[in-house]
């Protein structure tokens, strides 16, 4: 007897309150949200940990802590190239994923806009990456970096109709394909990530129209993606949103003071070489220190950076382990913000904007890393009463519901949520 498939539906920029929403707007019982939501257990990931979207997921896949995936922002560091955008790229995981034991025991698998699958044993990969350095146009990067069967079942046909992708809203083709995918063939491990609340959302800020649009536009695609899937009793479905997006009330250039104090240097607007340096992780801050530099620097650096703190609403959290750091730098210390802080990379803009300020030119809205997370889970081996954890635990919880295995997971999967006490 042929086991269960597993869905696996990951939305940025969806809350649990929006995901509410949706489902009592839904039309009826009947309707695959609503049963969803009816039918399934909530499951709480615990605030801290990853809170933007590629390092999340990467720990989902993987059952392992940001230190260990080799995914730990959505722009991953890399001190020769700052622009490097390496995460959609399976060789920038440094563990197995879920995909890679499923491929192993030769199920089917398909990833569609997931992070870091590009090049992956995966039978239908679709990874959209954005990286034009890299390749000539669109067309030649979306092919070049998805998989042959994907390139030949679903992306060739539609560039032989003449289809541009600069015009194509990226969801829109992830749920058109991923309706197709599964109207084709029985595919045993679907994973589905749709991006553009978010990016809306960030963009534009919360409350504005285009928001209210694409709320209904990422609704729709859900609905979508579940009556193609039409979960059976035997299936799994995982529909993950992520932590709720807060205003923007500060936008923070710590690499401004590093330069002012001769640790980063610049040509024009362009950074071109430092010793300390912090690179972006939504709403905190990662203070890299060269390696070689000494502690003379390492003390002038947190200095200059512990004076930006107090005069601001950041806080300078020194770092022995160095979690987190690359083949050239060590890792010292965090920067973090409140809710509705963003860090940047510049280091020639001012060193702090205020959201409300006219000149502010950062994203509107910015994930609140304090704020939990809601999952919502049903099918075989998945839980049935509230459970918690973190992303990894997730992972680990969703790799033994699907019978797969996570060789080098860090976790142990959610437990039963603690009782609040009162």
């Amino acid at each position: 007897m042929e086991s269960g498939r597993t869905l696996v539906l990951s939305i940025d920029g969806l809350d649990e309150q929006d995901l509410a929403d949706c489902a009592r707007a839904a039309p009826g019982a009947s309707d695959p949200l609503a049963a969803l939501a009816s039918e399934a257990t909530a499951l709480r990931i615990r605030p801290g940990g990853p809170s933007e979207p590629t390092p999340a997921l990467a720990s989902l896949v993987t059952g392992a802590s940001v230190a260990r995936t080799g995914v730990a922002s959505d722009h991953p560091f890399d001190p020769e190239q700052p622009e490097s955008r390496s995460t959609w790229y399976a060789d920038a995981m440094a563990v197995p994923s879920l995909f890679a034991d499923a491929h192993r025991k030769g199920l089917t698998t398909a990833a569609l806009q997931w992070p870091a699958t590009a090049g992956a044993d995966i039978d239908l990969c679709l990874p959209l990456v954005e990286d034009l350095r890299r390749y000539r146009n669109r067309w030649d990067m979306a092919e070049r970096t998805s998989s042959p069967r994907m390139v030949a079942e679903h992306l060739a046909p539609r560039r032989s109709l003449g289809v541009q992708l600069s015009q194509v809203v990226p969801d829109d083709l992830v749920t058109e394909i991923a309706v197709e995918v599964l109207a084709r063939d029985r595919i045993d491990l679907l994973a589905v990530r749709l991006s553009g609340l978010g990016a809306v959302r960030r963009a534009a800020g919360l409350g504005s129209a285009p928001e209210s649009r694409a709320l209904r536009d990422v609704a729709d695609a859900i609905q979508e993606v579940l009556t193609a899937f039409s979960p059976g009793s035997e299936d799994r479905v995982l529909l993950v949103p992520g932590r709720r997006l807060v205003p923007t009330a500060l936008l923070v250039h710590p690499n401004a003071v590093l330069a002012a104090e001769g640790l980063a240097r610049t040509e024009g607007t362009r950074l071109l070489d430092f010793r300390a340096l912090v690179w972006p992780d939504g709403p905190r801050g990662v203070v890299h220190l060269r390696r070689g530099q000494g502690e003379a620097t390492r003390d002038r650096a947190l200095e200059a950076l512990d004076g930006l703190a107090a005069h601001s609403r950041l806080r300078l959290r020194t770092v022995d382990d160095g979690v987190g750091a690359t083949a050239a730098t060590d890792v010292v210390a965090v920067l973090e913000g409140t809710p509705g802080t963003v860090f940047g990379l510049s280091a020639t803009h001012r060193p702090l904007v205020e959201g409300q300020d006219p000149y502010y030119a950062g994203p509107r809205a910015v994930t609140d890393p304090s704020a939990p997370a809601v999952a919502l889970a049903r099918g075989p081996g998945l839980p049935t009463a509230p459970v918690e954890g973190s992303w990894a635990d997730l992972g680990v919880t969703l790799a033994a519901a699907a019978g797969l295995a996570l060789p080098e997971a860090t976790a142990a999967g959610m437990c039963p949520a603690s009782v609040p006490q009162g």
